[in-house]
């Protein structure tokens, strides 16, 4: 496979040396300005890019990605290319595997930039991010960073030294000595999720319990293990109204329906939810993981939530995601470790009793959301770019 990538590398590196020499004619003739945005395979790298771009066109922005095998499934309807990358903080023979990888990825990107006339380069974070950020500054085209959680991610602390700017979501809890590069943007999120948030939240309005249980891009086993039980535990005027939405893992989804069936709870059980602001519009209360874009979303749709982060998060910056909308009275916070039926079914009760508690987490959650990050970030492109060209 590795010899596979060679030879790939050797025909794309000729076809690059050619490119060089037409490069500077093409860039003059181009009536678009081509950013490049390169994201790790998941959901929570992608999802702020795909919101981004909902405004390229009116700034003659065209958009073009870069990724690694798991997210071409999210991206099919756009142009792309896929990076080879790979984690270095793995050990023995994977992490020089890994890092050949990284070297041939680099190589790759160069190719790729060249061969799409990119000018500007955003990355998401996620490893398949640094060969793209790491390939812009060798060709010298300007890059930016976007940050999504509280804590800054290893691919994005990497590449941190070779980009021009780093768009944040939140005042990091610690921050380098390159703080002139640092610009709080807020996290992109879809605009229908702002829609939610702008109409007026009233719990339990249409005489049913409306609750989302969402957990990550892949689904949370512990919330199908957990989370069925507690709900069939809750009382009986409760759970007669609950319509439960929830994601599940592929493996655990037949059996988390088979439960809700033998246990006359309305359902819908899905492995993914396509335009689930959709469905946020109709939550009472959202169970989730506090990842960054998925806490950006809660807060843009203005929905009380109970965060459960996970506790493996890189420098579990999932809690600290989650204690930055704590300290705000935005959300209800449980750690894994302290999670049973009991602890959950005391909060469900709590929660599922009482409007006006649900109201006001609702209220803080919305307040502390920061409008306009798409139009900061493409702002930051244009001033970046032409900041390049003085």
């Amino acid at each position: 496979m590795v010899v596979l990538h060679l030879l790939q590398l050797q025909f794309q590196w000729a076809l690059f040396w050619h490119l060089l020499d037409d490069r500077q004619a093409i860039v003059m003739n181009n009536k678009f300005f081509n950013v490049g945005l390169a994201c790790g395979g998941t959901g929570g790298h992608i999802s702020p890019a795909l919101a981004l771009i909902k405004d390229f066109k009116n700034f003659n922005l065209n958009p073009y990605f870069f990724t690694d095998i798991r997210g071409t499934h999210i991206l099919k309807s756009y142009s792309y290319s896929v990076i080879l990358s790979g984690s270095p903080s793995t050990k023995g023979i994977k992490r020089i595997t890994n890092l050949l990888k990284m070297i041939i990825g680099i190589f790759q990107s160069i190719y790729f930039l060249y061969k799409n006339n990119i000018h500007l380069v955003i990355g998401f974070g996620g490893y398949s991010s640094v060969p793209i950020i790491v390939a812009a500054k060798l060709l010298r085209i300007p890059s930016i960073i976007h940050e999504q959680n509280k804590i800054i991610g290893k691919a994005n602390k990497f590449c941190s030294s070779f980009c021009n700017k780093i768009a944040l979501s939140f005042d990091l809890k610690t921050k380098s000595s390159k703080s002139n590069k640092y610009v709080i943007t807020g996290n992109p999120v879809l605009k229908a999720f702002e829609k939610v948030g702008d109409k007026k939240f009233e719990p339990f309005s249409k005489q049913r319990i409306t609750i989302l249980v969402i957990g990550g891009s892949q689904g949370t086993k512990i919330f199908s293990e957990i989370i069925p039980k507690v709900i069939q535990k809750l009382p009986k005027k409760i759970r007669d109204k609950i319509f439960i939405y929830q994601q599940c893992r592929d493996e655990d989804k037949d059996k988390v329906k088979s439960f809700y069936e033998q246990k006359n709870i309305k359902f819908d059980v899905r492995t993914f939810f396509s335009e689930i602001y959709n469905i946020f519009e109709k939550a009472d209360l959202i169970i989730s993981r506090s990842g960054g874009s998925t806490i950006s979303e809660i807060s843009a749709a203005g929905r009380p939530s109970i965060l459960i982060p996970f506790p493996f998060s890189a420098e579990d910056h999932q809690k600290e995601n989650a204690l930055e909308f704590q300290r705000n009275n935005a959300c209800v916070l449980l750690e894994q470790k302290e999670l049973n039926e009991k602890v959950l079914l005391d909060k469900l009760v709590l929660f599922l009793s009482n409007k006006n508690l649900l109201s006001d987490i609702a209220k803080n959650a919305r307040s502390i959301y920061k409008k306009n990050s798409s139009e900061k970030i493409t702002n930051l492109v244009i001033s970046t770019f032409n900041g390049e060209l003085k």
